[in-house]
């Protein structure tokens, strides 16, 4: 493969994060990070498939993990990573992307929402949702959505049609009032775990890994002009 694998401990308050990340062997640019859900660690097989998906079209996947169910404790473990990144001496990127699945996704887009104003360097280039988790299965009255109406980057959600975490009217209406310039692909029929009768597992990753490399593709590439 056109990548190497080098595994990492990142600092993160006293403790060290578990990541993986996978450096393509031609001159960095950009870089993503991803990480899973509730449950799970950075193995995930859709997270490792998306990965490497996007090594091999060149771009810098770092893979973390970070237990527990405590969303504040993720969005910290969350920072860390993208601080380790940014002032990485080894990896110099000239932009990374954020991303997660589910609750992953979530703390993602609280990073997003509260990186400095005065970065005028803008390190962080744009967000990818994974099976945001919008509400509780049932609760379409409460919605997770102030974080995303505070972003300004762009927006990629990822999500399955028949997601009980993310009703598919609830998110329109949530990305047609967001300022941020924003994308939804509609995975049809697939549940918030990515799962849709009749489909291969690999066949939907290979669907979600297209559509994510495209979208980050298509910012980059505007940053050359």
């Amino acid at each position: 493969s056109l990548e190497f694998q080098v595994k990492l401990k990142i600092p993160f308050g006293n403790k060290l994060l578990d990541a993986v990340c996978l450096v393509p062997n031609k001159s960095l640019t950009y870089g993503i990070i991803l990480t899973h859900g509730a449950s799970g660690d950075m193995n995930l097989p859709h997270l490792m498939s998306l990965a490497s998906h996007l090594a091999s079209h060149g771009f810098f996947s770092l893979r973390f993990t970070c237990k527990g169910l405590n969303i504040v404790h993720r969005i910290k473990a969350y920072k860390s990573v993208l601080n380790y990144l940014k002032t990485s001496g080894e990896y110099k990127l000239a932009g990374v992307f954020l991303g997660g699945r589910s609750m992953g996704s979530r703390a993602a887009a609280s990073v997003m929402c509260h990186t400095e104003p005065d970065d005028a360097d803008d390190f962080v280039r744009g967000l990818i949702c994974i099976s945001y988790p919008l509400h509780h299965p049932k609760q379409q009255h409460k919605l997770r959505d102030e974080d995303l109406f505070r972003i300004k980057d762009p927006v990629l959600f990822v999500s399955g049609s028949a997601d009980e975490m993310c009703e598919k009217n609830l998110l329109e209406k949530v990305a047609q009032k967001m300022q941020a310039p924003n994308k939804i692909h509609w995975i049809e029929k697939a549940s918030h775990s990515m799962a849709v009768k009749g489909r291969s597992t690999n066949d939907v990753f290979k669907e979600i890994n297209t559509q994510i490399l495209f979208w980050i593709q298509e910012i980059t590439e505007m940053d050359k002009k």
